[in-house]
């Protein structure tokens, strides 16, 4: 009795039933990569056996539940690019283990990506120091990249976590075009309609890019061809020294971009660009971002904090913190409508802290093209700059808008700031204004239609409610 006992236990051990998943009985679901001691001959189940080489990675295809662990202080030139799919319930992981710094990736211009996640699903990329500097050239006419996600002719991919990640010093072309870099980019192509659902960018570093920090393509953002990504967060994030635009929501149904830290955006870049904007997206949230010091020292279009761009519906911009941006605060605009593109509505910006913003461009708003329903309430507009600058409070431009509401605002300029106000009766009378505050150098009000009065000044007390409430956020989200 006692030998059957133990032969029926090791059976059901070892011997697995039909149907069952294999993998959850494997003993090995950890791989360590370490670049000095490792050998890609070893199996890879222990720090002892460790392998060595990104191409030892890259020629495996991983299952759900295995962690790809990254030595840290470990250095390794060229690109990752693993291929498989972790569960729901068993992502696959690539991290790192032991002491020191962060596992250097660095594709130094011989690949586009440094890391490409080509239609992955379940995916976990956490700790790595990630570049692609070609230094024998100054601008990568390739579209060099950091890390990108491509949902290609597949459907949908799920679930992909970035997470602190430091993405750094990428040399694309600073002109708008395929030629453009990127520190991390969602890619969806055909021809099969492909998507991303649910994508986590999250406590992330991104600096000195060129083009762009965090953005993605809308290959499928089209309106006759409308297939959206849907559930992005990019939270925690800090990007700063960027040749372009910071942050462009594109082409996804269902965004939350929080508590991040934008400082010099549109450092390089002559085109178009702004420090954080939807294009082609529904239903984003904007909330609880610091963006400062974009850049606009040309007279160009751009260089605002903010921006709701073409192709867009339901977008709030609330609670941010936005100062010395170069361009201005805000740009609302619609592109060319049409069959793929419908106009920009229903757009909220409210209870927003706004300082020495558009001093370059001396404009605070710009309205271009035609937009439908855009409510602007709670915000503080504050501008105390000691140089001579006559600042247009709202530009109206390429078409009347529709439906423009400023509500309960705060506007203060005072020393060498003066708010004006020159556009004609015909483009204010898109605009309706209900109990703002106009303090200080403000000139041309009068020529204001629809206007319901409210204060006609303001007490210092007043003035520093909302921006202590919200800086006491921001600083209560950095000390968790």
């Amino acid at each position: 009795m006692t030998k059957l006992y133990y032969f029926i236990l090791l059976a059901a051990i070892f011997i697995v039933p039909k149907g069952a998943n294999a993998h959850t009985l494997s003993l090995l679901s950890k791989y360590y990569i370490d670049d000095v001691n490792g050998s890609d001959s070893n199996n890879g189940a222990t720090q002892k056996q460790a392998w060595k080489t990104l191409d030892k990675i890259n020629a495996q295809t991983f299952k759900p539940g295995d962690q790809i662990l990254f030595k840290r202080g470990g250095k390794w030139q060229g690109q990752l690019a693993p291929k498989g799919s972790g569960s729901k319930s068993d992502p696959i992981i690539f991290s790192v283990y032991g002491k020191g710094n962060l596992p250097v990736i660095a594709a130094e211009g011989k690949f586009t990506d440094a890391v490409l996640l080509k239609n992955m699903s379940h995916i976990a990329l956490e700790f790595l120091d990630i570049s692609n500097l070609d230094p024998a050239v100054k601008e990568q006419k390739t579209g060099p990249t950091g890390v990108r996600i491509l949902s290609e002719d597949i459907g949908t991919i799920a679930n992909i976590r970035l997470s602190n990640l430091y993405v750094h010093d990428i040399n694309g072309d600073n002109k708008k075009g395929s030629k453009e870099g990127h520190g991390i980019y969602w890619d969806c192509q055909g021809p099969k309609p492909s998507n991303i659902d649910g994508l986590l960018i999250e406590n992330c570093k991104v600096v000195r890019v060129d083009r762009n920090g965090i953005r993605g393509n809308g290959t499928f953002g089209f309106r006759n061809n409308w297939f959206p990504n849907r559930n992005l967060v990019i939270r925690g994030c800090t990007i700063e020294d960027i040749g372009g635009d910071g942050i462009v929501v594109k082409a996804f149904d269902g965004s939350v971009v929080e508590y991040n830290k934008l400082f010099h955006i549109r450092t390089r870049a002559k085109d178009n660009a702004v420090g954080i904007w939807p294009h082609s997206s529904d239903n984003t949230l904007i909330q609880f971002n610091e963006v400062a010091y974009t850049q606009n020292d040309d007279w160009s279009n751009d260089g605002q904090s903010f921006d709701i761009d073409g192709n867009c519906n339901n977008t709030i911009i609330q609670n941010n913190y936005s100062h010395d941006n170069e361009g201005g605060f805000m740009l609302v605009i619609s592109d060319a409508i049409n069959a793929k593109s419908k106009m920009t509505k229903n757009s909220i910006i409210r209870d927003n802290l706004s300082i020495n913003d558009g001093n370059n461009r001396r404009r605070l708003f710009n309205f271009a093209l035609v937009t439908d329903s855009t409510m602007i309430s709670g915000n503080v507009f504050y501008n105390n700059t000691k140089d001579s600058v006559k600042m247009e409070m709202v530009d109206i431009e390429h078409g009347i808008p529709k439906n423009i509401v400023f509500e309960n605002n705060i506007f203060r300029f005072e020393q060498g700031a003066t708010a004006v106000f020159t556009k004609s009766e015909k483009q204010y009378g898109a605009v309706t204004w209900k109990k703002n505050t106009f303090n200080g150098n403000i000139i041309g009000s009068n020529k204001l239609l629809n206007v319901t009065e409210g204060k006609t000044s303001i007490k210092e007390k007043d003035m520093k409610k909302c921006p202590w409430t919200l800086l006491k956020k921001l600083n209560m989200y950095r000390e968790l």
